[in-house]
């Protein structure tokens, strides 16, 4: 639903609450008497009644087109250092070099800190299928009362029942969006079922249901389905990883045109909380404790799925074609996200020079110990103790071993990930026809289907056929400015953050990102400045151009290199293992980086 709200003494309409709260707040504190402050009446101000004067245009109207990414250099558009930049030049100088990143001239990173960390310690301490702010899900709109959400045991297929009345109610109208605001009361196992007595719920919807927004396209300028938000009780959300179940049976045509969005949007990366950068010249490592892929987000500490790779040398034992047995799946305890940068040049003469091509290639991994289900697949069988068990690993009925030696680390490319590692209730609840311990097998044959008019060969796995549709649909992902040659087309778009990566226009009704034209990061160092003690004062008004439509400034603020921070360098007993051999598993990418 879009909410519009008119009456504003120009014929204006204010198109969401938080635009039209300004002058809300205005109208009770002064009625007609100062002038209103808000962007609707202009940033000098007016009163009621009078023409808006010719001022400052408001973000929605000045952005017409979708904004080009920032330039990474020594300093980006907005002016900000990239410290990555120094971090380099640093490490040349020293030959060796271990440090805490700290991008101290970027006020984003310095008041994202400690949001960041709140944020990464509350997710370490929560079930893996509570969802997290970011993540492409499935979801229905709030049902009427009585009708339920169930899956025939025989085709598998979802479809709504109306308990009162004892008949079917339909077929679900699934949408996409992306979550952007989770509940204030923290969900319970019980949330994941209908509850029996929805009187009985002491919390209105707001508090316990999920903030979701339909995911606009990410090739269109259009973002109008972001407005269309709804609060969803968890039970009416499934993670995005099995919209090939929950879509069988309903014809493409009547999908929603968020789904579809959504899968042109599953082959996007973009890292969190970059920590440190440690190396020996030429190369470089950056650590990072996030990482966003396709519809989910990972923190260090999670346990992941891994797709089966295609060599039995790789994370699981090959296929049994002969029997038409499926594959045991392999997982992962993520212990670190690794950005390592080969062959670096020096700092080039060319300022225009932007920090990811100053290497020979970039690759992107993921490390920590690997277990399996499956007794044939590990080469030591030793069985994990339950006190090593994961929570998640605890509900499944089954025993887990390591794929090889109790203290061997995996190393395998980012594109090895399939999902997070559920609960079994939580599959059970996601999937009633299914036993949990089926997702403990991945399908090992492939299919031909339609999508947008176009025949792709693709797996049953709905994570590697998200990817393949991805590739072919995302006009963002074909950069002429690769670093890799044209027979290694990029699969994976990258992205500086997760609103980039979306290409979000608004978020909770805000603009964020580089839709956000009320940013003045040009106010925001010298305030910087003065709190860092390199300046006596600001004088917000001489500032010539605020904004993104500033200058970008002189970049002559410290760059923050960090210190300290020392830790082990990294044991080159690491095991490397295989990707998976489609379309979509690349390693050798170009990471943008932005100080």
């Amino acid at each position: 639903i879009d909410r519009w709200l008119y009456g504003h003494p120009d014929g204006k309409r204010f198109d969401s609450p938080n635009r039209f709260y300004p002058h809300f707040k205005y109208l009770m504190q002064h009625g007609n008497g100062e002038p209103c402050q808000c962007d609707m009446c202009g940033t000098k101000g007016r009163k009621p009644g009078l023409k808006k004067p010719v001022g400052r245009p408001s973000a929605a109207t000045k952005r017409q087109t979708r904004p080009a990414p920032l330039t990474r250099g020594p300093v980006d558009d907005e002016g900000t250092p990239d410290v990555f930049c120094s971090l380099f030049t640093l490490l040349k100088s020293e030959g060796t070099l271990s440090r805490v990143i700290e991008e101290r001239a970027s006020l984003d990173w310095r008041a994202e800190r400690p949001l960041v960390k709140k944020h990464a310690n509350s997710i370490s301490k929560q079930p893996a299928f509570i969802l997290r702010t970011g993540e492409i899900v499935l979801y229905l709109r709030p049902l009427p009362p009585g009708v339920q959400l169930g899956q025939d045991p025989q085709t598998h297929q979802f479809s709504l029942h109306d308990t009162i009345n004892n008949r079917p109610a339909g077929i679900p109208k699934w949408l996409a969006g992306v979550v952007t605001q989770v509940t204030s009361a923290p969900p319970k196992t019980a949330s994941l079922y209908p509850p029996q007595d929805v009187s009985s719920d002491s919390h209105s919807l707001n508090q316990t249901g999920f903030r979701i927004e339909p995911l606009p396209s990410p090739n269109s300028s259009d973002k109008n389905l972001s407005k269309q938000h709804t609060y969803t009780p968890l039970h009416l959300i499934r993670p995005f990883a099995f919209w090939q179940h929950l879509l069988a049976g309903i014809p493409e045509s009547e999908w929603h045109i968020s789904i579809h969005n959504a899968l042109t949007a599953s082959a996007t990366v973009s890292l969190m909380d970059r920590q440190r950068l440690s190396g020996k010249w030429p190369n470089a490592s950056i650590h990072s404790s996030g990482l966003f892929m396709g519809a989910e987000c990972y923190w260090v500490g999670d346990v992941v799925r891994l797709l089966s790779p295609t060599s039995s040398h790789g994370l699981t034992t090959a296929p049994n074609r002969e029997n038409n047995e499926d594959t045991p799946i392999s997982i992962m305890k993520i212990q670190k996200i690794i950005t390592k940068f080969h062959t670096l040049s020096p700092e080039p003469s060319n300022p225009s020079i932007v920090t990811g091509h100053r290497c020979h290639k970039i690759t992107l991994s993921i490390q920590g110990p690997v277990y399996t289900s499956s007794h044939t697949s590990s080469s030591s069988h030793i069985r994990i103790t339950d006190k090593h068990l994961s929570k998640a690993m605890q509900t499944y009925n089954t025993e887990w071993f390591h794929l090889s030696q109790p203290d061997d680390i995996h190393s395998t490319s980012f594109s090895s990930i399939h999902s997070r590692l559920y609960e079994a209730d939580a599959i059970s609840s996601y999937l009633p026809s299914f036993p949990a311990s089926s997702l403990l097998h991945a399908p090992s044959t492939t299919t031909t289907t339609t999508h947008n008019n176009e025949n792709i060969s693709e797996p049953h796995d709905p994570i590697t056929r998200a990817r393949t549709i991805a590739a072919a649909t995302d006009e963002r992902i074909t950069d002429t400015d690769s670093p890799l040659t044209p027979s290694q087309s990029k699969s994976f778009l990258w992205a500086d953050s997760r609103s980039e990566a979306l290409d979000l226009q608004t978020v909770s009704g805000l603009e964020v990102g580089l839709y956000d034209m009320e940013r003045e990061p040009r106010v925001w160092r010298e305030v910087l400045g003065v709190v860092d003690g390199r300046r006596e004062g600001v004088d917000v008004e001489v500032l010539g151009g605020r904004g993104r439509d500033g200058e970008s400034g002189s970049g002559s603020e410290e760059e923050g290199e960090g210190g300290g921070g020392e830790e082990e360098e990294e044991s080159d007993e690491i095991m490397e293992i295989d990707a998976p051999e489609t379309k979509t598993a690349r390693v050798e990418v170009k990471v943008p980086v932005r100080g």
